[in-house]
């Protein structure tokens, strides 16, 4: 297969909202150190660099000193420049985690306060999966579920690869080395509890005999390897162990084994069954007695609001657990608060979770579960002073209002007085701010606090935060089906559509479904189509009295500044997605760093997310709420004046970083100046990951453009995305924006826009198999840049047009075209152009059979491509030499070139080039007769020609699979597949693999016996070939029709 021959504490907890998507970054620490990037693993210089990654990984996300860092890297000795020094390894390390600087979930060290911190999910850094796994498994083990448990801690294990930080040097990496060592090994005692509770003791009978050697004096592994093999009937072995250990602590220490031990050892004497001994003595629970002095439990108040049954919120509830499990005895208060993405917004469900999580963990707080509403956002009344709250909190606790003290420092002396000795959980709902709260909060108290709030509250310390998103699919689909009652939900692809409809909030599903159930001749299908309307979903989210969902978000609303709410409306004007500082610098027509005081702003009140760093999105209900707001509040003129200043700006910064991916490419015009700040791109690769990320909001301002009467900044745009968007395998995009483009520089006179666009179209309708298409658009370029004598474009048009003709197997004419380009091309001196050149006529001189010739052009091209760096052309040249290896039968020279081929291509190149290359490989794997090894990698490769939509590409797959499936002994599936591709082939007109298809079919019946078939394909296939002047392949169907007539019987020796 080759390549066209185209361009190459107890805290306070607060709820808060969860990315769920994987971050590209990877920081390794269990074992030696490293950093991957998009799976790559990027070689670190030093060990230093190492320390100071691994220092900062340990703590992601909590700022640590510099003073610290300092220490570590010197081991409290540092040199005179190690200040500037630590600056330069921080430095180094931010370029390495620039390589997935457009990804979701970048990774980044921020600097602040003589303080760096790295900024990344936990689940990017294996130290903090594998005590999240741990942690799971815990839960998961408490609630009797040892399966599971064993499941998460066998994860937790595989994450490590040796000792951790292994080879950092210093007393803090041998420090940290011992702590890691030690979770390790509690992780392991723990998974081998578990598994011997599941009664599967020969599993852990090896693993516990090394740990044993190495902790000879840890008597709980010794007491698990006796379990182990008393469960597997070894009694003496169970007994030596007991011995052994008794004998090493009194040599060692002069001890005895403890009652545990002894326990285990006189339950083995006794011959009891090994599961008894494993679950232990079972014991009565005590009851739970009030203490002394105090009510007992049945008149400790108790006023938390009925609430509907929680759906979903599982893992935010065992992380509150967790907290409230591993929170010190005093001095504990846990708080809850919704803290960023949408959590802060109205409706997520807040109050549900927390009144909820009261309930669960009242029986360990039985000196009451008190609620409290703090009015933050009530439209009737004014957010509930702190003297008054701590006036209705005390009443709650019995206290007489006649002792109640009249000024705010004795009302909050005496709530942390009366809480001093008691166990309370306490819900503060709907907080307006810190300033509101901090005299809430009950002090060295065991008593537990939940705070919610729509801002983020500053100013509160030891808060401990529980993510908190809208729901997932599954729980939005439940929560409706409890509103809507399960007979009439059955159609989960209706509620689905329903749930997304109501963004997964939990307000606005319960709403739809409260409207749903009592309308009794509706069906799931009837409300889609009404929140499907196009004049406001949000009317739809609403009771019998009045739009919930609205009314929510109109407090909200108003609660904002000025300033705040003519951002929030400017801002969901923007047509695509998501947008960055740059832009909403642009549409706010305000400095960069100005936007992004008001784009903080606006996160820290929720009406604003941020899922990946500095890139920012509404919650589309929001975004809905938004632009009706801009519709009643602003003129026609202030939102046309916003989005013409959204256009003018992704217009300068798609041609910035369509100029600098792609710095070669033709172009119909100079550099747009711009007006605001455009993205910082440091090279290609960074301007093609911006391009990757911004896909979706370019498509979204030239589909705005299109359809609202700026046809020419579309036209404009469409050309600064076309190269990436064919680069990229995007073509159906591409096909999309190009035609209305080269429809309007068709009416406006444009010429030159005009030819250039119309090359690319044909391109693209070359990449999808129109062929005929392709040709007509092709041929009118040429005859525009004839016309307008424009030499660049005509050479391009006419190596369009040659590889067209490749693709069509007509190589002759293929050859003449791509030779008269080169020609022109030459006038440039560009080396690039040259090596271009030079890969298009070999790839044809290979199909003519002139592989002398062909390998002199590969080489020039290998020395063009390496002489101006560009990687990703020489993957593809030096994949077409190993197709030209595999021709004359050097296979070994052909896997070599190929294998360095894909090398290259894993990292410069797209889905593709990568799949062209392995689809090569496996030619070269059947060739040799590594079958098994060649269908897997057909297939795949199958897979992802279908998902890019290129049909030829399938047919010269499906080809393989047929000659493999042939060789393997299966010539019936074999039929299949080559049928299948000699269907596509001649679809598409593409000669060269009809031809392929046609022989490989007849061969294939040769073998199967049915002669008059293999002949009637085989001489197809000898016409197509001598016709496309298609010489291997020629020769390849005379020499099998000649073998298949003499196998007939017939004489052949004059023909």
């Amino acid at each position: 297969m080759l390549f066209a021959p185209r361009d190459t504490l107890l805290p306070v907890l607060f709820i808060e909202s969860a990315d769920q998507r994987e971050a590209p970054v990877e920081v390794e620490l269990l074992g030696p150190v490293g950093l991957r990037v998009d799976g790559t693993r990027m070689e670190i210089g030093s060990d230093k660099e190492r320390i100071l990654l691994a220092s900062l990984a340990l703590e992601t996300g909590r700022p640590l000193a510099l003073e610290t860092l300092i220490d570590r890297l010197w081991d409290g000795d540092p040199p005179p420049h190690g200040r500037a020094n630590t600056h330069t390894y921080v430095s180094r390390i931010r370029r390495r985690l620039r390589a997935s600087a457009g990804a979701p979930d970048t990774a980044r060290i921020v600097g602040r306060a003589h303080t760096y911190t790295l900024e990344v999910t936990r689940e990017s850094v294996d130290w903090h999966v594998f005590q999240r796994f741990v942690s799971q498994a815990g839960t998961v083990a408490a609630e009797g579920d040892d399966r599971r448990a064993v499941g998460l801690l066998d994860r937790a294990e595989h994450l490590w690869r040796g000792d951790a930080l292994a080879g950092l040097p210093g007393p803090w990496a041998r420090s940290m080395r011992r702590t890691m060592a030690e979770r390790r090994l509690a992780a392991t005692v723990s998974r081998t509890a578990a598994l011997l509770r599941l009664g599967r003791f020969a599993e852990t009978v090896g693993e516990l005999s090394a740990l044993v050697d190495r902790h000879p004096g840890d008597e709980t592994l010794a007491g698990q390897l006796m379990l182990a093999y008393y469960g597997t009937h070894r009694y003496a072995d169970a007994l030596r162990v007991h011995q052994e250990v008794r004998g090493f602590l009194l040599a060692q220490y002069g001890s005895r084994p403890g009652a545990e031990l002894n326990r285990v050892h006189h339950a083995i004497l006794e011959r009891l069954p090994a599961a008894d001994i494993v679950h232990g003595p079972s014991t009565p629970a005590s009851p739970t007695t009030a203490a002394p002095g105090r009510p007992a439990a049945t008149a400790a108040p108790r006023n938390l609001p009925r609430q509907p049954l929680l759906i979903g919120r599982r893992e935010q509830l065992r992380l509150l657990t967790t907290a409230v499990e591993s929170a010190p005895a005093r001095g504990a208060v846990v708080s809850l608060e919704t803290v960023s993405t949408v959590s802060g917004m109205p409706g997520v469900g807040k109050t549900a979770l927390a009144v909820h999580s009261a309930h669960l963990l009242a029986r360990g707080f039985p000196d009451g579960q008190l609620y409290l509403n703090l009015r933050g956002h009530d439209p009737a009344q004014e957010p509930l002073g702190a003297g008054e709250a701590l006036a209705a909190l005390l009443r709650l606790l019995g206290t007489p209002t006649e002792t109640i003290p009249a000024e705010l420092e004795g009302r909050t002396a005496l709530w942390r007085t009366v809480l001093a000795e008691r166990r309370a959980v306490i819900v503060l709902d709907d907080a307006a701010d810190a300033e509101q709260v901090l005299p809430l909060l009950p002090g060295h108290s065991p008593s537990l606090t939940i705070i919610t709030s729509r801002r983020h509250l500053t100013g509160l310390t030891q808060v401990r935060h529980i993510p908190l998103d809208v729901l997932p699919t599954d729980d939005a689909i439940a929560l409706f089906r409890a509103f809507a009652g399960e007979e009439r939900a059955q159609d989960v692809q209706e509620i689905t559509r329903i749930v997304r409809l109501c963004g997964h909030l939990p307000l606005a599903i319960e709403l739809v479904a409260s409207r749903f159930r009592m309308r009794p001749a509706w069906t799931p299908a009837t409300l889609t189509d009404r929140l499907l309307r196009t004049d406001s979903r949000l009317s739809e989210l609403r009771d019998a009295d009045q739009d919930m969902v609205r009314v929510a978000f109109d407090l909200t609303y108003q609660a904002l500044s000025e300033e705040q709410r003519t951002a929030f409306r400017r801002l969901s004007l923007h047509p695509g997605p998501d947008f960055t500082a740059e832009a909403a610098a642009a549409a706010l027509d305000l400095p960069t760093a100005r936007a992004e005081r008001m784009l903080e702003s606006l996160l820290a009140c929720h009406v604003l997310r941020e899922p990946v760093p500095e890139r920012y999105q509404y919650h589309d209900l929001l975004r809905e709420y938004g632009l009706s707001r801009a519709m009643a509040d602003d003129s026609e003129e202030d939102r046309a004046d916003v989005l013409r200043r959204l256009t003018d700006f992704h217009l300068a910064a798609a041609d910035h970083a369509d100029r600098m991916a792609y710095p070669r490419r033709s172009r119909p015009g100079p550099a747009r100046a711009a007006r605001w700040q455009l993205p910082r791109l440091n090279d290609a690769v960074a301007a093609r990951a911006w391009l990757s990320v911004e896909r979706p909001n370019l498509l979204a301002v030239e589909r705005h453009c299109r359809t609202h009467g700026r046809a020419e900044e579309g036209a404009r745009l469409a050309y600064s995305i076309t190269e990436f968007l064919d680069s990229e395998c995007h073509w159906q995009e591409a096909r999309t924006v190009l035609e209305p483009a080269a429809a309007h520089w068709s009416r406006t006179g444009n010429e030159s826009a005009l030819c250039r666009t119309l090359g690319h179209l044909s391109a693209v309708h070359a990449h999808t198999g129109q062929y005929p298409e392709a040709a007509r658009i092709g041929e009118q370029a040429r005859n525009i840049a004839r016309l307008t004598k424009d030499t660049e474009a005509e050479a391009e048009t006419l190596r369009t047009l040659g590889t067209l003709k490749w693709h069509e197997g007509d190589h002759r004419a293929a050859l003449s075209l791509f030779q008269r380009s080169f020609a022109l091309k030459m006038i440039s001196g560009d080396s690039w152009e040259y090596a271009r050149g030079h890969n298009n006529i070999a790839v044809t001189l290979l199909f003519l059979g002139e592989h002398g010739r062909a390998l002199e052009h590969f080489e020039k091209a290998v020395h063009g491509f390496t002489a101006t760096h560009d990687h990703t052309s020489l993957g593809k040249t030096l994949n077409n030499i190993g197709d030209l290896h595999m021709r004359t039968g050097a296979i070994e020279s052909a896997r070599r070139s190929l294998e360095e081929a894909l090398s290259i291509l894993d990292s410069s190149g797209n889905r593709y080039d990568r799949a062209t290359v392995k689809g090569s490989l496996a030619d070269a794997l059947t060739t040799s007769g590594d079958i098994t090894a060649a269908l897997r990698l057909y297939q795949e490769t199958l897979a992802e020609f279908r998902a890019l939509g290129d049909p030829k590409s399938q047919a010269d797959t499906l080809i393989g699979l047929g000659q493999a499936l042939q060789k393997s002994g299966d010539p019936e599936r074999s039929v299949r597949h080559l049928r299948a591709a000699l269907d596509i082939a001649h679809g598409l007109g593409a000669a060269h693999q009809e031809a392929q298809a046609a022989r490989c079919l007849g061969e294939t019946y040769r073998t199967l016996g049915r002669f008059a078939d293999a002949v009637e394909h085989l001489s197809t296939a000898v016409r197509l070939a001598d016709r496309t002047h298609d010489a291997g392949e020629l020769a390849a169907a005379q020499h099998a029709l000649r073998e298949t007539r003499i196998e007939q019987g017939e004489n052949v020796t004059d023909k």
